[in-house]
Formats: C-alpha cells, structure tokens, sequence
C-alpha cells in the first residue's frame, strides 16, 4: 500500500513529483513570506496558462509534440519556474509570454486577468465624501500642441464645474453616479451593448470621475469581460511613471464628400498605476503613424476641498 501522510495526504512520492523543479528546495526552507503585490497572481496565471492550452491541442499537433517532446517540457519547466519565482518575489509582472513563437495566454485574456486585478485594487481604496474633485491633466495633440488644464468639478453648487459623465444615452452628475449600481451585471446592462461603444463610456468615467471605490470595481469587471482590448504589458508614460498598459484597435472613418468615405484604424492606448488602479495616460494613434494624434496624461486626479484660483472653472474635456 502507498504510504500517506496522517491527515489523508499525499504521499511522499507524490509530494516529490509535485516539487520537482528548479527552485522547490528554497521555497520549503523560505519561511513566510509578504503577500504578492497587485497583480502578481494575475501575472502567474497567465504564464502558466501555456499548459492549460496545450491539454486542448489536437491529435497531429500532439504527434508533432511526440517528435519534439524535450522542447515543450523544457517550456512548461520554464513558464511553472517563473510563475512560482513571481508568486514568492511579489512582483508586479504583467508581460504578453512568447515563448518560441507560442503565447502562454491571448493578450485579451491577459487583458481580462490585469482589469480583474485593477477591480479588486480599485475596490480598496479609500472612499471620500469631499465636496470637490480636482483633476489636472496635460494634453498634446497636432493641432493645439502641449496645454496643462487643471479642473474643479463641483458635487452639488457652488463655485468649481457641474460635469456630466455618459452612461448608455444619459449624462449623469457627481450625485447621480453615486446611485448607480455598483453589481456589474445590472451596471452594463446601463451602458451600450456593443463592446467599442461601452469601452468607452467606460474609460471616460475611469480617467476622471469621482465614481466611488465600488462603482470603479465594477467599471473594471465589466471591460475585463469586454472584448477586444489587448494587454501591451509594462511600460512608461511620457512622465516616466511606471504602469501597466491595454490597448483597443478600433476602425474609423471620415467623409471626403458625397459617398466618398475613408476608412483607417486607430490605436488606444491606456497606461494604468497596477498600485492604484488610477489611469495616467491615453495615446489616441493612426495606424501606421509614429506620433500619437491626441494624448492626454493625468497628472492629478482626486478630492478636493474647495476651487482656488483662476484654474478653478478650465476644462479639458475630450472631443469625441
């Protein structure tokens, strides 16, 4: 009979096997060790998701793993090595693997896992009651060149801006988004069944409203349900900040007369604080050019307590 533990465990062969891998060894002797950072697990999941992926391949495709059967095992050895060495580091990963030419996840998939994440970051911060929501951001674009604009949007009254957000056909105040229901499921059913309409509805709300930690939560779950955003990984804005960025391919089209329409694609990209769950910048680019049309980096987003100066009334709102 195999041996087991007392509790009903495993056996000791069995825990072997399972440990058999570079590194096992010092993760016994470690000890405890702090919790992961924001999105570490969302990282590891997505690397090991390569071996998940393998367990759906087809017959010729396993005939040809036969032929070749050192070179997958040394890539699942690798992906376990380092989904375990994120897992115990506590890291911050969120790259798109490539590993000979096979990704461990889609990057919409890993796009999904990352805004997960940030919903549950999202969902912890600190709620606030102020009066005032401050936001200050920098804007370049091809026509007006580089501008700073800093905002105060006014709960109910008095000095600063009345801004309205859209969700679905409406536009809604400060108040009115505090009565939103921040269950995901009855949330999206408020906003635009098609999923480029609904991103970016969303999006708007999450670059500057005052949207409590529960309603953000909630805004994050449903564009990580939402197709068609891919994951870029690690990157800088242009203020140096570090973030984590996701990205929309959308096709658009302007009129050069009667039924005479163009058709190109644009890029979005949206770097997100993986810490905060804040976004720090969007880059609105054409397809095939290497300077961004429009961008738009948040330098200050949060509660006030009362307008000062002349900024207190400038806007810079997207055209959209």
């Amino acid at each position: 009979m195999t041996e087991r533990t007392e509790h009903g465990g495993a056996s000791r062969a069995e825990h072997a096997d399972l440990l058999d891998f570079p590194g096992a060894a010092q993760l016994i002797t470690a000890g405890d060790v702090p919790p992961p950072r924001p999105g570490a697990v969302a990282a590891a999941q997505a690397a090991v998701a390569f071996a998940a992926q393998e367990a759906r391949e087809t017959r010729e495709t396993r005939e040809t793993r036969e032929r070749t059967r050192s070179v997958p095992r040394r890539r699942r050895l690798l992906v376990a090595t380092a989904a375990v060495a994120a897992i115990a580091a506590g890291a911050v990963a969120y790259p798109v693997l490539d590993l000979g030419g096979k990704p461990a996840a889609t990057a919409s998939a890993s796009a999904g896992r990352f805004l997960d994440d940030m919903a549950g970051v999202a969902a912890e911060a600190p709620a606030s009651d102020a009066q005032y929501w401050k936001v200050r951001v920098e804007t370049d674009n091809q026509d007006d060149g580089k501008r700073t604009f800093t905002t105060y949007y006014a709960r109910s009254g008095g000095p600063g801006e009345v801004k309205k957000w859209p969700v679905g056909e409406e536009w809604l105040t400060w108040p009115q988004l505090d009565e939103l229901p921040t269950d995901e499921k009855a949330l999206a059913a408020l906003f635009p069944k098609d999923a480029e309409s609904r991103s970016e509805q969303i999006l708007i709300m999450l670059e500057d409203s005052p949207a409590s930690p529960r309603l953000r939560a909630a805004l994050f779950r449903i564009l990580a349900d939402t197709p068609g955003i891919e994951l870029i990984g690690e990157v800088k804005d242009s203020k140096g900040r570090p973030g984590v960025a996701v990205e929309m391919t959308r096709e658009a089209r302007y009129s050069t007369g009667p039924g005479e329409d163009v058709t190109y694609w644009t890029k979005d990209r949206y770097v997100v604080d993986p810490g905060t769950g804040l976004l720090l910048e969007n880059t609105h680019r054409i397809r095939g050019q290497s300077t961004p049309a429009d961008r738009y980096t948040w330098l200050e987003v949060g509660p006030a307590d009362k307008p000062t100066g002349k900024s207190a009334n400038k806007s810079a709102d997207k055209k959209r």
